[in-house]
This record gives structure tokens, C-alpha cells and sequence, in this order.
């Protein structure tokens, strides 16, 4: 249900790409022999089909996606492994672009011409589900899953086990994201130097973040003698992005745009309960003094980078990756920059508990009846096998992004990854900056501690790694974060209810007005709760009920 849209996406994979991830399994790559001619039992997560079989699959490919000459999805390092490792030839029955994905999956299944496995959004999967074309895949998870695969599939407490499951059965394998889960959570990003020059304390309250916003609105940070910085850096979409609003929100205890178990155990949506009016009540006393921008309703998250490489803003919410290449550039152009990433504070001072990104948004499935229904679940175990056990730590890997931009990694039928990559990373980083025994680092933590240690050499070009992986960066706050018990996921992990499909959209448009003219001084406080008699009259009851229906039924995440 959350806004996801592609420019999120892309700043995860940015984040995964471009500074990296670790291999959980690394320690597992001597645990069965690989060139072994033939495992024992086909239950064997690794077993080798003979004769071969072959199943199909369907594909979706972009303008990113380049191949070696001659190579493609249907020929590439991916599928000779199959074969001539593990007996399986995969034959993709369609190719299309990604943009066209959805359209011609709904032909293929409404002409039932459906491959033997393929991905689908959660509420294609309900549907074919109901309609009896699906396997259960419980058995065939537990029976033919390695235990590589069962422990990354539970990263995330099950949720995303949990929104595949109907009726006790589960429909599909989550397509869990790199580095989703507890690195989703916000923090406050804040220019420390500004924070010193001006002698006020770190954050750790809400009214601590009140007076560094208003500190640096107001008390000229950058000592040019000119009133031309701000506040608390705010775009216009409120939840999204650098500038979101979502970590101000969580530290009311408050969870806008997911749902949330209340104290009866009923699942209510965050929205519109009273912990966002005393959030939007103090956002509008901040905005009426001056310390948000009075343009931020137009202003989007790009305009705020901007603002903070030009040195005119100090203080926003924002993700992991932010330092990496958003407050990289402010601190290239200004040498005395320095930046530095938070816990979200709290209203009390006690820590927060961030809301997180789903885990997953998209299922591989198994068309019931399919020869082998298995064969999808031991693709997943080969990627994680090659991918992560085997060929993360030795150099060079045949699966990460060349120079020229191929990245093999991509052509894998399916891609099930872990989703504390980079954090186990900066944790192994971490423990070899304190030994100062960094040989022996698996790869990419070898990686960045190199970066780390030309940084901590005077290396100022480097400061993009210690902004995530030093022991001050943003993985240090995810640490914290997972350490005292993580975040808080979206309560709801079904499908798309006939509600939602009709109303959704425009209750958020609804919510998204209100909230800004709230902040802006537009109308009185008093408009949230018209807001949640309109929500409430125009939907949300309906939806809340039918929620609350999913919720009371079986979903069996003991697996």
C-alpha cells in the first residue's frame, strides 16, 4: 500500500551497487562440496536433476540491463550453471520490458498460458490464489529449502511469509530486497559543524530538534552575516525521500500511511490516530516561527539537495544512503562541512521505534500443477549458493556490475536476497578498525574498510564511505536500530483490499492536503479530526473492517 516509486527503488539498488553488501553466508562456503557429481536425494537443496528437466518462467528486462555480446536471458552465466551444474533449463516464454511487465502477465493469465513459476505483485498472487492455480508451496519450502534460504526468508519476523500466506497455504516465495527491512528506517541527518559553532547539543529529544531547526533558521550558521539558511528541511511529499516527515512523525509515536496494532490488538491505521495531531501540532508551531520554509509544499526532495550543497541547509530527515551522494557534494564544495546521522529523536528521550519499508512487494509463484514445483525454490537456493556463498569473496566476482555496466547478477530467474547485507558489512568493518586487523576481510567489507583507512589517511574523497560505513556513519544508527529491537513494519501484508483499490488513493491525496495546510496555518488545528471523520466516512471504515478480516485469518508463519 506504501507509495513505493521507482526513484526509492533506485536509491536502494544505488545503495547496494555503488557502496555495496556483505555475505551473510560467507562462513557457509565450505559446507558441501560443489563440484560433487550428484547429491544423494532429490530433497537435497542442491540436488542435481538426472536426466535433466526443464521449466519455463516469464521475464522482464529494462535499458539498464546489458549483456556480453551474444548473451542474453535466455543464454548467460546463469543458465549454463542450471544445466550443466544442476540439470535445470530454464526457458523463458516471453521477454518484455519491465514498464510492460504486469499487462502481459494478466493476457497470460487470463488466456492461461501460464509458465511454470513467474513473479507477481501481491494482489495477482491473492488472485490466482482464489482462483485454485497456485501450489502451496509450505511443503515443498520446508522439504526442499536450504537453510540458507529459511533463514534469510525470516529476516524479516516473517511478514513478508506472512503476506503470501492464504487460508494456512503458503502461495508464494517473498522477492526479499537488498538491504530492505531495518535499513529502511530514517534518521536525522545534521551538520554537525553548525551544531558546534552554535553550542547546542546533539539531538536526542524533540525539543532538541525544535531548537537546532530554529538555531539554524535563525542564528546565521554559516556566519556570512546573511539570513539565508533554514530550519528543519522539508519537501512536498511529506513521507518520501530526503526532507520526508516520517522520522519527526515516529518520534510522537506515531506511523503515518501503515497500519498498526492498537491496545486491543485491532489493526487501526496510523494516520489518522491522535499521535499525528500532536505531531502536526507542533510541525505547525515550527512552520509559524519561521523554522520550516514557507515554500516546502512546492519544493521537491531534489531542491533540497540543492539547498544542502550550497551550504544553505543543515537539518533534515533522510535514509542510509543519504551521506553517500546527497551530503557528499556539500562537503566537496565546503571543506569545514561535517555531517553527521542520528537516532530519530523522541519526544520523551527514550528511543524511537522507526517505521519500516516492506520486505518485500513481489512473489514468485508456482502454477499449480506444474511438473516440478520444486525447481523454483532450488533456483533460489543456487543464486544464494553462487551469489552470495561462493563468489562474494573471492576476487574478481562473475556476478557483480563490470565497468561497462553488466551485471550478471541481474539474469538469476530468481533473486531472493538478504536483507542485512550491508549491515553485517559495516559490523565486520567495524570490529577490524578496532583490532586494526583488516586482512582477511571478506569482500565488500574489505572494500570498505580500504576506503576507511585511506579516508582516516587524510583521503577527504573517501568521506562518502565513513558517512555510511565509519563508526560514526549511517550504519551505525541502523545498528542501534537493530540492536534495540529494529522497527515497526506495516501490520497489514495482504493484498490490496476492494476497498483500497477503489479509495485508497485519494484519502492519501485527502490526508497529504490536510496535513500541509495544517503545518501552513491554513485552518485551524481542528481540521485533523475532520480529516479522520472524512477518512473514516469515505472508506476507511470499510477498509479498517476488511483489514481487520485479514488479520483474523490463519497465516501460519511458524515455518
Amino acid at each position: 500500500m506504501k507509495r513505493m516509486t521507482f526513484a526509492a527503488v533506485a536509491l536502494l539498488l544505488a545503495l547496494s551497487a555503488c557502496i555495496g553488501g556483505e555475505s551473510p553466508g560467507n562462513e557457509r562456503s565450505g559446507d558441501a562440496d560443489l563440484d560433487r557429481e550428484e547429491s544423494l536425494s532429490m530433497t537435497d537443496p542442491l540436488y542435481r536433476y538426472d536426466p535433466p528437466i526443464e521449466v519455463s518462467t516469464v521475464r522482464s528486462t529494462d535499458q539498464a540491463m546489458k549483456f556480453v555480446e551474444g548473451e542474453s536471458l535466455d543464454d548467460n552465466i546463469w543458465t549454463r550453471i542450471f544445466e550443466e551444474r544442476y540439470g535445470i533449463r530454464v526457458r523463458n516464454l516471453w521477454i518484455v520490458d519491465s514498464l510492460q511487465y504486469a499487462q502481459k502477465l494478466n493476457i497470460s493469465i487470463a488466456s492461461g498460458e501460464l509458465p511454470d513459476f513467474f513473479l507477481a505483485s501481491k494482489e495477482e498472487m491473492k488472485r490466482l490464489h482464489e482462483a485454485g492455480q497456485l501450489e502451496d508451496l509450505s511443503g515443498l519450502l520446508q522439504q526442499y529449502g536450504s537453510p540458507f534460504l529459511k533463514e534469510l526468508l525470516r529476516q524479516d519476523d516473517g511478514v513478508s511469509l506472512q503476506a503470501a500466506t492464504f487460508d494456512g497455504k503458503l502461495a508464494g516465495l517473498p522477492k526479499m530486497m537488498v538491504n530492505g527491512g531495518v535499513s529502511t528506517a530514517e534518521m536525522l541527518w545534521v551538520r554537525v559543524d553548525w551544531l558546534k559553532k552554535l553550542g547546542l547539543p546533539e539531538p536526542r529529544t524533540i525539543d532538541d530538534v525544535v531548537d537546532i531547526a530554529t538555531a539554524f533558521a535563525k542564528n546565521d550558521p554559516d556566519g556570512n552575516g546573511i539570513d539565508d539558511t533554514s530550519g528543519l528541511g522539508v519537501n512536498n511529499e511529506l513521507f518520501l525521500y530526503h526532507g520526508s516527515l516520517k522520522g519527526f512523525f515516529n518520534g510522537f509515536g506515531a506511523y503515518p500511511e501503515i497500519w498498526i496494532e492498537d491496545s486491543d490488538g485491532r489493526l487501526v491505521f496510523g494516520s489518522i490516530q491522535p499521535e499525528m495531531k500532536t505531531a502536526l501540532a507542533r510541525l505547525r508551531n515550527m512552520y509559524a516561527a519561521g523554522v520550516i520554509d514557507p515554500e516546502f509544499a512546492v519544493k521537491p526532495w531534489t531542491k533540497l539537495t540543492e539547498e544542502i550543497a550550497s551550504g544553505k541547509l543543515g537539518l533534515a530527515y533522510g535514509s542510509v544512503s543519504d551521506g553517500g551522494y546527497i551530503h557528499k557534494v556539500n562537503v566537496d564544495n565546503d571543506p569545514n562541512a561535517e555531517w553527521k546521522p542520528y537516532p530519530i529523536a523522541s519526544a520523551d528521550g527514550a528511543p524511537a521505534k522507526p517505521q519500516l519499508m516492506d520486505a518485500a512487494d513481489s512473489f514468485y509463484v508456482v502454477k499449480k500443477g506444474a511438473r516440478h514445483p520444486e525447481a523454483m525454490i532450488k533456483l533460489a537456493n543456487i543464486y544464494l549458493r553462487h551469489f552470495y556463498e561462493i563468489n562474494y569473496a573471492p576476487e574478481p566476482n562473475p556476478f557483480v556490475s563490470s565497468p561497462d555496466g553488466i551485471f550478471p547478477g541481474r539474469y538469476q530467474p530468481v533473486t531472493i536476497d538478504p536483507l542485512t547485507v550491508n549491515l553485517e558489512a559495516y559490523r565486520q568493518v567495524q570490529e577490524a578498525l578496532s583490532s586494526g586487523e583488516g586482512d582477511g576481510l571478506p569482500f565488500p567489507a574489505s572494500l570498505h574498510y580500504d576506503r576507511l583507512t585511506q579516508y582516516f589517511a587524510g583521503d577527504r574523497d573517501m568521506w562518502f564511505s565513513s558517512a555510511v560505513f565509519g563508526p560514526e556513519g549511517s550504519y551505525s544508527v541502523i545498528d542501534a536500530y537493530d540492536n534495540s529491537g529494529g522497527g515497526r513494519f506495516n501490520a497489514f501484508q495482504g493484498a490490496a483490499t476492494p476497498t483500497m483499490v477503489e479509495r485508497l488513493a485519494p484519502l492519501l491525496r485527502l490526508q497529504d492536503e490536510t496535513f500541509t495546510r495544517i503545518i501552513m496555518g491554513e485552518g485551524p488545528l481542528e481540521q485533523f479530526d475532520r480529516y479522520v471523520e472524512e477518512w473514516r466516512r469515505f472508506g476507511g471504515d470499510r477498509m479498517t473492517e476488511e483489514v481487520n478480516r485479514w488479520a483474523s485469518q490463519p497465516h501460519n508463519n511458524d515455518r
